[in-house]
């Protein structure tokens, strides 16, 4: 045994000592960070069933959303009939499950006659609500075709302002209408023989505002007038199914409506725009929660005021009540950043509001035992996906998260959730969302990544720490705040790509400031 210490020896020990409980805390904090970012999905708890209608569009005379936008007969890019083929087929790849029509705030001046019959004899009248002309020239039947064209249902909202219950009534017997009778007879004269059939009514558009031109600011009076358009259009065609009107941040309307009306309505309406304040992008985010916040509290007050099966019944109205819980209608739904005119509804959507978009959609979809129906607002030209000029159309990048959620949204909504970094305030960056087919045990995972870095996350799906992904979507833009314009049609800024794994990963890194859909099998 040397006398002498070997010091270097015992320094190069110490080193590697050290070197290795180095990395070792660095793989237990790099497993801890990994550990905190999660989707964990309980496919054992449903938050309810999907209703297809909440893919769908609303369209009103306003601007050049219908005439100028979906139907223009001076354009080249236009059938014999007027109608823009371009926006057309732009339509049919959104494919919503219904559009709404004609209004809105516009429909408080709206009657339907002026937009029936022989085009050369339909009346020109002025727009006051929104300003222009209207030529009637797109009205009831072009709606109706339009949809059957896309596929999808119509809805029709009834004047309630200038209007009157006979009216109503009778807009219900020429889109109906089966007998011998003077509404149903006319539809026929116009070239339609077999009833349109239109199963969804709402009665009026934001009738609480008092600056509108309606007139039914007070909810008593409200219930009082609408019972007698309920009477008369369910003794019409009793199988029809009626929207009531609902104010966000109202709730003493609300409850008076739904009290007042419960059992002769299916739905009631909620709004919801949202916007970016100034020097804050993230903020258009917390609106989004905050609106789901308004939505569940909505859904308490409905749940408080209505009963799930309608008992007492007068068999004097001579027509069925609601067979089933009253739904939510969220009719009017979008982006408004307050841009161009018409009353800055002309917006140019960057990236961020494709994932503002898809962030909104989630929400709907984790309230899906009560949202029955949601219709972006508007389809063409104002506040919309599909934008026109004299010469072309382009997609706006709002168009793609509603088309691939439309495409791959299944037919239940289960529990799921995400731990990951906060990137503004309580913000997460990943939003989830799951929806489920239990038939053939595929599930499609929403995610939405705020951030501007890759986030990956693990997967818990049951108990299981991983899962067998069989495609992913993902959804990019060239930069947070790239757009799609008019003036250069070709370029597109979102990129859209389907890549097949058919792998089991206990984790994925879900794309920075992207959308992403993956499909697992159970």
């Amino acid at each position: 045994m040397s006398k002498y210490i070997n010091i270097s020896a015992i320094e190069k020990k110490t080193s590697n000592a050290i070197e290795t409980l180095l990395i070792s805390m660095l793989l237990v904090i790099t497993c801890q960070l990994s550990a905190q970012n999660s989707i964990n999905i309980d496919t054992k708890t449903s938050l309810g069933k999907t209703s297809p209608y909440i893919f769908g569009q609303f369209i009103e005379y306003m601007g050049r959303d219908i005439e100028g936008g979906i139907y223009d007969p001076k354009s080249a890019l236009s059938n014999a009939d007027g109608i823009r083929l371009d926006v057309l087929e732009k339509a049919k790849e959104l494919a919503p499950t219904m559009i709404r029509f004609p209004g809105g705030t516009f429909v408080k001046t709206f009657h339907w006659m002026d937009g029936v019959g022989a085009r050369d004899q339909r009346r020109p009248s002025k727009n006051l609500i929104w300003g222009g002309i209207n030529t009637f020239q797109f009205g009831t039947c072009e709606f109706i075709e339009y949809c059957r064209a896309i596929g999808c249902e119509p809805v029709l909202v009834v004047n309630i302002a200038t209007g009157t219950p006979d009216e109503a009534a009778n807009w219900v017997e020429y889109c109906n209408g089966t007998e011998d009778t003077y509404f149903a007879n006319l539809r026929r004269s116009h070239g339609y023989p077999e009833p349109f059939n239109v199963k969804y009514w709402a009665l009026g558009n934001e009738e609480a505002a008092e600056p509108d031109a309606g007139r039914h600011q007070d909810p008593q009076k409200y219930v009082t007038d609408m019972w007698h358009f309920i009477k008369l259009m369910k003794l019409t065609d009793p199988s029809i199914e009626l929207i009531a009107d609902g104010e966000r941040g109202l709730p003493e309307w609300n409850k008076t409506v739904i009290k007042g009306m419960d059992g002769a309505i299916n739905y009631i309406s909620f709004h919801a725009y949202v916007g970016t304040d100034s020097g804050h992008p993230y903020s258009i985010f917390h609106k989004i929660n905050n609106v789901e916040k308004d939505l569940n509290e909505f859904h308490q007050l409905m749940k408080a005021n209505s009963s799930d099966v309608v008992t007492n019944w007068k068999k004097w109205y001579r027509f069925p009540a609601r067979t089933q819980p009253l739904k939510m209608a969220i009719d009017e739904w979008g982006i408004w950043e307050y841009q161009d005119p018409p009353y800055g509804t002309t917006n140019t959507y960057e990236w961020r509001h494709a994932l503002a978009t898809a962030y909104f959609l989630n929400a709907f979809l984790r309230c899906a035992d009560f949202v029955g129906m949601a219709n972006w607002a508007q389809m063409v030209n104002i506040l919309a996906p599909i934008m026109t000029n004299e010469q072309t159309s382009i997609r706006q990048t709002v168009f793609y998260p509603i088309k691939e959620y439309r495409a791959h949204a299944l037919g239940e909504v289960v529990k799921a959730e995400a731990t990951s970094p906060s990137i503004d305030g309580d913000l997460q960056a990943l939003n989830v969302v799951c929806s489920i087919d239990r038939t053939s045990g595929r599930l499609s995972l929403f995610v939405v990544n705020l951030s501007p870095k890759t986030v990956k996350a693990s997967f818990n799906i049951d108990g299981k720490e991983s899962a067998l992904v069989e495609d992913v979507i993902t959804l990019t833009g060239e930069r947070i705040d790239a757009k799609n314009v008019l003036s250069v049609p070709d370029k597109d800024v979102v990129s859209v790509r389907t890549e097949k794994l058919t792998k089991r990963l206990r984790d994925f890194s879900f794309s920075a400031e992207s959308v992403q859909i993956l499909s697992i099998r159970l």
